[in-house]
């Protein structure tokens, strides 16, 4: 194990990244390039795979899973693949034909392919500063099918059971490396092929197989994804290979990265378009919520001709729950109720106008609404300021800019209460710096799993803290503070609910969160695509996850078509009320 400095400075790492999270992905992908000079050398499928396939037999099927679970195995543990001596998506186009044939042996192709590559053991002792206690470890790798003679014959199962001994820390030019001791994992070193050409099925493959292996040892919720793994690339080899042009791959993929259910995923395609921008580059200029299982207009931007409180029913020749399922099938949600993407993918559309069939005031009618190529504001637009004569101070989140925690801190010390809207995702770092002010020592607020890089597929606990030690009695703020959640608050703003939950007067209010926690993890794909998912986990301190269940409050507050209507804010009122009667 690590020693206390070398821990304080993980998840002061931690700390530092969590900060902003929830950020675009074309904002985070700079040109990933190949650092390893041996794979540079290697240039023999540069144009092209050499494979081109439409049809596949189900026996077919199995065996290409087969492949990219050894290929996958291999990558991530074998010295030789991690060393970065080796082109490991050019040796998987090498081996693709012979595992094609039809009545090939399967087992023993992949047995001397792996076998070329020498030696699967690091000289030297394991590094004991990567091995974890069994009470600390999250998540456990799925490999016991390596061990399986019957799946794989004895020779193979014997050779991928010594190299998932390899037990390598130094992994700067692998395909997943590290910074220093930074506990967050990088994928700084994939090819995106630019070039690639779309009809070509071997890069098609690797796509998938690229994106499954990931799944498979970097994500540490792949335990409640709620999916069997195995059968998703069993069912996506099919669906990969049918494809022949762009349009198919990238949406194949975006149907693939919907079954890990995470809200942190975020998809651009090869000229860095969003998966959302699919469905069309307008939409119309409103915002919706989800009351009674119904989507209801919450917000108008500008005249289009829905209005506040409409119920929508229909939109073009599609009900409602036929676009919701539609954009879901390429979305990923944590919730069904969540997803900042969603959101602005249901209403997109290639049309300028476009017919929406309405419930307004009980009467149903049809409206000729008019789209927009505007950017839909999610935020709550209420500013930051002082209430009820200066009694409670309301701090809004998403519009905080830096160092106003500090100043709001200082001018509003001996209110009755603060009101911290969490609905909007947080503009500025909030969460460590508010917590200085409210919790006079330090507290365990939550558990962050983290990659083992020995280790790959295996995630381990550490603690984190709030608050600042020594406060005195004089320094730390004595009013109520009401926190303000819904299904938009996701990724820092639960991470800040979780911490600030530890002040001593707090009460959290509102609707479950979205469920997607931790850092982002930035995936690079064949094509240029780029997608992302949650990097590390955060966890309850008794280690109960958050992922896809989200933060819960103590108090549950569903807005109302009325409130809506009459333009209130139901969720701050009912924060006011707490705050005067003193919970």
């Amino acid at each position: 194990m690590k020693e206390d400095n070398k821990k304080k400075c993980r998840i002061l790492i931690i700390f530092l990244s969590l900060l902003f999270i929830f950020i675009i992905i074309t904002g985070c992908s700079a040109s990933q390039e190949v650092h390893q000079t041996e794979i540079k050398k290697d240039q023999e499928f540069d144009q092209g795979s050499i494979l081109e396939f439409s049809d596949i037999s189900e026996q077919k099927i199995e065996d290409f899973a087969k492949l990219s679970k050894v290929w996958g195995l291999v990558k991530y543990y074998h010295p030789k693949v991690v060393s970065g001596d080796i082109n490991w998506d050019y040796e998987l186009f090498r081996v693709m034909p012979s595992i094609l044939e039809e009545n090939s042996d399967v087992n023993s192709i992949l047995y001397e392919w792996v076998h070329t590559l020498g030696n699967e053991t690091v000289p030297g002792d394991l590094e004991q500063q990567y091995q974890f206690s069994e009470d600390s470890i999250q998540l456990s790798p799925t490999t016991d099918w390596s061990k399986d003679e019957e799946y794989l014959g004895t020779d193979l199962s014997l050779k991928l059971s010594k190299i998932l001994d390899s037990n390598i820390s130094e992994r700067k030019n692998a395909y997943v490396s590290f910074n220093d001791d930074s506990p967050l994992a990088i994928m700084h070193n994939e090819n995106s092929y630019t070039s690639m050409k779309f009809d070509d099925t071997g890069y098609r493959l690797l796509g998938l197989f690229r994106y499954w292996n990931i799944i498979e040892y970097y994500f540490p919720y792949k335990d409640v994804i709620g999916e069997d793994w195995d059968q998703v690339l069993l069912e996506f080899i099919p669906k990969m290979i049918d494809g022949s042009d762009y349009d198919s791959y990238f949406m194949t993929l975006a149907e693939l990265t919907t079954r890990v259910h995470d809200s942190h995923v975020y998809l651009t395609g090869k000229n860095r378009e969003s998966i959302t921008e699919y469905f069309g580059t307008y939409r119309l200029p409103v915002n919706f919520v989800e009351i009674n299982n119904q989507i209801v207009i919450s917000t108008v931007y500008n005249k289009c001709g829905l209005e506040v409180g409409d119920i929508v029913l229909k939109v073009g020749d599609n009900s409602i729950d036929e676009l919701l399922e539609d954009r879901r099938k390429y979305i990923s949600q944590s919730r069904e109720d969540t997803s900042r993407q969603f959101f602005n993918a249901l209403f997109r559309t290639h049309q300028k106008n476009m017919d929406v069939t309405v419930i307004r005031q009980g009467k149903t009618m049809n409206i000729s609404a008019t789209s927009s190529l505007q950017e839909i504001n999610y935020f709550v637009n209420t500013k930051s300021q002082a209430m009820e004569n200066g009694e409670i101070y309301y701090i809004n989140a998403g519009l905080l800019v830096d160092g106003e925690i500090d100043n709001i801190m200082k001018k509003w010390w001996d209110t009755k209460g603060l009101i911290v809207d969490l609905r909007n995702y947080p503009s500025s770092p909030l969460d460590y710096k508010l917590a200085q002010y409210l919790i006079p020592s330090e507290k365990e607020f939550a558990k962050a799993s983290l990659p083992n890089r020995a280790v790959p597929g295996e995630y381990y606990f550490e603690p984190l803290v709030s608050g600042k030690p020594q406060r005195t009695d004089d320094e730390v703020y004595k009013g109520k503070v009401v926190i303000l959640i819904n299904e938009q608050t996701i990724s820092n703003g639960e991470f800040t609910t979780m911490l600030l939950r530890k002040t001593e007067n707090s009460i959290v209010l509102g609707r479950p969160t979205a469920g997607a926690d931790g850092n982002i993890f930035s995936i690079t794909l064949p094509g240029n695509i780029k997608t992302t998912i949650s990097g590390i986990g955060i966890f309850y301190p008794e280690k109960k996850p958050t992922q896809r269940i989200g933060v819960q409050p103590d108090i549950r507050l569903d807005p109302t078509i009325e409130g809506i209507m009459e333009g209130r804010d139901e969720y701050v009122e009912r924060a006011v009320e707490l705050i005067k009667d003193g919970y």
